[in-house]
């Protein structure tokens, strides 16, 4: 193993060993561990996720909860058996993170220590969660689109998008991408594919249980707005100055609103979210008017598909703290491509984050005033954050990129 991977992971593994026994990165007083070993045991007993057992995620989400359960499902050896489990994920992340950026022009030695740092900057969160999973198959597709293999980096994201949704937003840029390239029967075959995982794998569920499966849909569009979400801020804000109750409810597993103008809120956000993944779409499709010269390579797949991700948390009306990991891999990039504004914002936003929860959630909760500032500010950085992506995807950025040598990215490898 190469030295500067070899860092990378003993940081990694030294900020583990943070989560598991150092406060405040031990705080793990609010976790999803006893709700992954509920489902756990049973499916382990032979059970069937949406039939026998309410599943509210998609079906290669199970496989991410259940197998850590092997070990056990008592309390404390699923909890060790989970922090391990999130560890190997996390080793995948790092080193993906690592030949992402080799293959854009980014500095690896800079890449890997950063992706490195996510238990850190995230606390106890990053290992009771399952999310680093679709992150990794996330990065892995777009390692592969990168690469050249489209078919397969296209089907590795619909793995990821059957495990958690939030991969999907990246497929309609990564085609985009492919067709500004020249490379239109490359996308029109990664689309199948794409949609031929998606069909074997929810035709499965389906199979299991028609109407789990529907239930599984009809949770996430019944639910409420959770609150730290980008619309909750605003229902929040539409309370304050006098415009309706905004009523806290616990529904779904989380803490949520109600209020008279929460639907047409939350579909706005929803609308918004169309529009900015149409926007990345564009931004990766215009070709560049210089005369012989290809637009950038993988950077720009790569910078629009992590925005697209990131996106998903902020526009959408569910905004869990663990979201944050999605964003943890663009930070590293930007960190490795030179991008010191964008790496900065998504470690602000993953420290508020940490600062938020689970130690002042149920300020948030109470609406404190205090602790919902941070989460607004953590929202705000976010959108920094995604406007610095934007900048960077411009068609003019990209053109002077091109006729400045001395921004236009250069590969650097590992010692």
């Amino acid at each position: 193993m190469r030295r500067g991977a070899l860092f990378a992971l003993v940081l990694l593994v030294a900020g583990w060993a943070l989560t598991l026994w150092v406060a405040p990165w031990s705080d793990e007083s609010i976790n999803d561990l006893f709700v992954y070993r509920s489902f756990a045991g049973p499916v382990l007993h032979g059970s069937l996720p949406y039939r026998e057992i309410a599943f509210e995620y998609p079906p290669l989400a199970a496989p991410a909860i259940v197998l850590p359960g092997l070990a056990g499902t008592a309390g404390e050896t699923f909890r060790w058996a989970f922090a391990l489990w999130t560890l190997g994920a996390a080793v995948g992340v790092v080193l993906l993170c690592g030949a992402i950026a080799r293959a854009t022009g980014g500095d690896a030695r800079l890449a890997m220590p950063g992706a490195a740092l996510m238990p850190v900057l995230c606390g106890a969160l990053v290992r009771t969660h399952f999310d680093l999973f679709p992150v990794a198959l996330l990065l892995g597709g777009l390692l592969l689109l990168c690469r050249e293999r489209p078919r397969a980096g296209l089907a590795v994201l619909a793995l990821g998008g059957m495990t958690k949704a939030f991969p999907l937003v990246a497929v309609p840029v990564a085609l985009a991408w492919l067709v500004s390239r020249g490379l239109r029967r490359e996308a029109w075959q990664g689309a199948l594919a794409c949609l031929a995982v998606m069909g074997v794998v929810a035709g499965a569920a389906v199979a299991v249980s028609p109407g789990g499966a529907a239930d599984a849909v009809t949770y996430h569009l019944d639910r409420p707005v959770q609150i730290e979400s980008t619309p909750a801020l605003m229902l929040l804000g539409l309370d304050a100055a006098g415009f309706g109750d905004a009523r806290t409810i616990a529904s779904h597993r989380s803490d949520g609103l109600l209020h008279p103008a929460a639907d047409a809120v939350a579909s706005l956000f929803a609308a918004g979210l169309v529009a900015l993944v149409a926007l990345l779409c564009a931004c990766v499709g215009q070709r560049p008017a210089l005369a012989g010269k290809d637009p950038p390579g993988g950077r720009e797949l790569v910078i629009a598909c992590l925005a697209a991700a990131l996106g998903f948390a902020l526009f959408g009306k569910v905004l869990s703290p663990q979201f944050i990991i999605w964003a943890l891999p663009l930070g590293a990039l930007a960190l490795a491509w030179r991008m010191h504004a964008l790496a900065a914002s998504v470690a602000l936003a993953a420290v508020l984050t940490q600062i938020e929860f689970p130690a002042r959630y149920f300020d948030v909760v109470a609406r404190e005033p205090a602790a919902v500032g941070v989460v607004a500010a953590r929202n705000l950085v976010l959108a920094a954050a995604l406007g610095l992506c934007l900048r960077e995807l411009l068609p003019g950025r990209r053109q002077q990129e091109l006729l400045d040598p001395r921004r236009a990215p250069v590969a650097v490898g590992l010692d």
